[in-house]
């Protein structure tokens, strides 16, 4: 079968119309709905040529529509052939009204309700009745016909278990936790459709995807029945070995269904939490399916797993080190010319090499943003060979990566002076570390809400003139998935902070089509002083580019603060680069007082 884009649509709407349906839905998301999607699930890339991390599209008989926010505006233009598509950025182009303007009065529109939660479901729904159309939701999904013989396989999984002593606290213990939880909370049971909450609920690990060292699976634990793992037997038993977990099932997911049976203790007196938020309708559907209570309410596990216990915060800081001597070898190598005249994938491949180089590495936590020059202004810029530049001389490159290693994770944005920069590029980056330290020196109560700590970070900044239209921070699993809830610091971050989160502190300012500047380490919650109060430990140990920090903007207590900082990180490091003493020397250099 032809696989132009032409023919893909052609061929989709052929087979639509032979079933009844006037247009489709089809999202980015598997069903496991990670951030991370396998190749063989990338069906709105197949379908589209879209390759960005977030966006859908409607596909009706005369037109197709392409929906993402305004990190990949350019990108959808890009990427689309724009006879065939339209481009819609969010919220500019509100995808219910695009939907009303087609006129598609009493239109069937089907959806695979295996890759929508059950909220996504109802959003979409609502969408089509105010258009007048019906939302239909079909088993088969008609894109994956035609992809065919095409579609990747999946790789050869290779679980391994966390041990206990790297984890912090044992799968009993956390069986124990969520057992209090769901009594609290009147409940019987609970499906866990979150798969780093799985993966941690049960201290195992795995390579389903490239980025994020996780199973995917899921998950359906009873207060008296016990815990049942929905995924394949033969995969998970050989790792699922020795005290609490050898009493864990292991059950095909396509067994779901038998599982919620009433003659398996699930009848009209069982209360069944489930998370809107990330159970596929699919499974939804089953469950209603069933005579039992169901309970809607956030992912106990995912709170659990958020306050990282004081083994995973000493993983992490070790991890810490790690990596910033990797880091501190790549800028030694860039501030010797290393990286001059390469291209931007080649100078993130060149890390990732230096970072492998540890036995501990395991995988990188996302795909490395290297935007040099006019690229660094794309928030989140991924350079593809054969489509990026090179390095960008008398400019700024803004190097965002990060790892996971065997007991932490880790991820860092450095932006860092090219050649000769001018007098706007060191206002702006200093600008931008006052935000900076301004989190990274918070004092705050306990109720504290992210969206506080946001406004702390803007504050210098406003006063320059300068924003940024992203978080200020999100959430950091261990050894799991590089952005986790339940909190944020950012303008909707409403959860309240509590001792042993993990987050990032990434304030930053982008000169559209010129340069891009963030400056990001990630900060634990510690614990409450005798008055009650929190604040940051922050845990990234690698020196800021003092080429571009105009002195005269800080304050005491900033210069203070960043000195401070620097001599920590030349302590800590030089150790080990003791093999490098050019390195070293470097090191030196750059963490000299200011």
């Amino acid at each position: 079968m032809s696989h132009t884009a032409a023919t893909r649509l052609a061929d989709l709407r052929t087979t639509l119309q032979q079933r009844n349906l006037d247009g489709w839905y089809v999202g980015r998301e598997d069903m496991f709905q990670g951030e991370e999607v396998p190749a063989s699930e990338e069906r709105l890339s197949f379908i589209s040529g879209f390759t960005g991390s977030a966006g859908f599209a409607f596909i009706l008989q005369d037109v197709a529509a392409l929906f993402s926010d305004g990190r990949y505006t350019l990108q959808m233009e890009q990427q689309t052939d724009e006879a065939l598509w339209q481009s819609c950025t969010v919220p500019d182009v509100a995808p219910g009204d695009w939907l009303k303007r087609q006129e598609i009065e009493g239109a069937r529109i089907g959806v695979d309700p295996r890759l929508v939660t059950v909220t996504a479901y109802e959003r979409l729904d609502k969408r089509c009745r105010d258009a007048g159309a019906t939302l239909v939701a079909e088993a088969d999904n008609p894109i994956d016909a035609i992809w065919g013989e095409a579609r990747p396989s999946r790789s050869a999984s290779r679980p391994f278990r966390m041990p206990d002593r790297v984890a912090g606290q044992s799968m009993a213990d956390k069986i124990s936790a969520l057992d209090e939880v769901l009594d609290q909370a009147r409940c019987d049971a609970v499906v866990i459709s979150r798969v780093d909450a799985v993966n941690w609920l049960v201290n195992i690990r795995g390579n389903d995807l490239g980025n994020t060292p996780v199973n995917l699976v899921f998950a359906l634990y009873h207060r008296e029945n016990g815990l049942i793992l929905l995924a394949s037997p033969q995969r998970l038993a050989p790792v699922m070995e020795g005290g609490l977990a050898n009493e864990t099932a292991i059950v095909p997911l396509d067994q779901f269904a038998g599982l919620i049976d009433p003659r398996a203790g699930y009848n009209g007196d069982c209360r069944v939490m489930f998370d809107p938020d990330s159970l596929p309708k699919a499974l939804h559907g089953t469950l209603e399916d069933a005579t039992i209570e169901l309970v809607a309410a956030a992912c106990p596990v995912t709170a659990m797993k958020a306050r990282k216990n004081e083994v995973e915060l000493a993983g992490t800081r070790r991890a810490h080190i790690e990596d910033g001597a990797a880091m501190v070898r790549f800028l030694h190598w860039l501030d010797q010319g290393g990286a001059d005249g390469m291209h931007e994938s080649a100078i993130a491949d060149h890390l990732l090499a230096i970072r492998s180089a540890s036995p501990r590495f395991l995988t990188s936590s996302f795909d490395t943003i290297c935007g040099s020059g006019p690229n660094g202004a794309i928030v989140h810029y991924r350079a593809m060979p054969g489509a990026d530049s090179v390095l960008v001389q008398d400019s700024l490159l803004l190097v965002d990566s990060g790892a996971h290693y065997n007991d932490g994770t880790t991820d860092i944005t450095r932006t860092l002076a090219i050649g000769e920069v001018d007098a706007e590029m060191i206002r702006a980056f200093t600008a931008v570390l006052r935000g900076h330290i301004a989190v990274a020196t918070a004092r705050f109560p306990a109720g504290t809400s992210g969206q506080q700590i946001d406004a702390l970070a803007r504050a210098p900044m406003w006063q320059h003139g300068y924003d940024y239209a992203h978080g200020t921070g999100h959430g950091v699993g261990h050894v799991l998935q590089v952005h986790e809830g339940p909190v944020s610091l950012s303008k909707r971050g409403s959860g309240a902070l509590e001792p042993g989160m993990l987050l990032s502190n990434e304030p930053g300012y982008y000169r559209t089509e010129a340069w891009g500047i963030r400056s990001e380490t990630l900060v634990a919650v510690t614990q409450p002083d005798d008055a009650g109060f929190m604040a940051f430990e922050t845990v990234t140990l690698c020196p800021f580019d003092r080429r571009l920090i105009n002195g005269d903007m800080l304050s005491q207590s900033e210069r203070k603060w960043l000195n401070d900082y620097h001599a920590r990180v030349q302590a800590v490091l030089t150790p080990e680069l003791s093999d490098d003493p050019d390195c070293c020397d470097w090191l030196a250099a750059a963490c000299a007082a200011i």
